[in-house]
């Protein structure tokens, strides 16, 4: 199950990003969870990946409803990819243009709306 803080994308949602977004990418590549620079006394959402429902074509859209600044990401799979999505609608009919997104080895690929700045953890030991 998946909390309010971020909402795993079903049809009708709305997710268009922010007016004024900052220009810069909301990720931190390489960073782990003990050695992220939010503020202490925030808390990070932590969610797994393979918790998260995909579309038939292994696309997740996270919403950030909740207006979270970080959202730390635990999964067995590596990053193979990262950038801001082109014009793209998803099998689930969202509409991802401009999202920022991360896609994975096994084939799973993530939108979210920046600012959120997206945190990858490995699971692996």
């Amino acid at each position: 199950m998946i909390s309010d803080a971020a909402k795993v994308s079903r049809s009708g949602a709305e997710g268009a990003p922010a007016e004024g977004a900052p220009a810069e990418w909301p990720f931190v590549e390489g960073a782990t969870l003990e050695g992220s620079i939010a503020d202490p006394a925030e808390e990070t959402v932590t969610l797994l990946l393979a918790d998260l429902v995909q579309d038939s074509n292994g696309e997740i859209v996270l919403f950030n409803d909740s207006n979270l600044r970080r959202l730390a990401l635990l999964t067995e799979a590596s990053e193979v990819a990262r950038g801001e999505a082109p014009h793209h609608v998803t099998a689930a009919g969202e509409d991802v243009t401009g999202f920022a997104y991360v896609t994975f080895d096994n084939g799973i690929t993530l939108y979210y709306q920046p600012p959120l700045e997206l945190v990858v953890h490995s699971e692996r030991g």
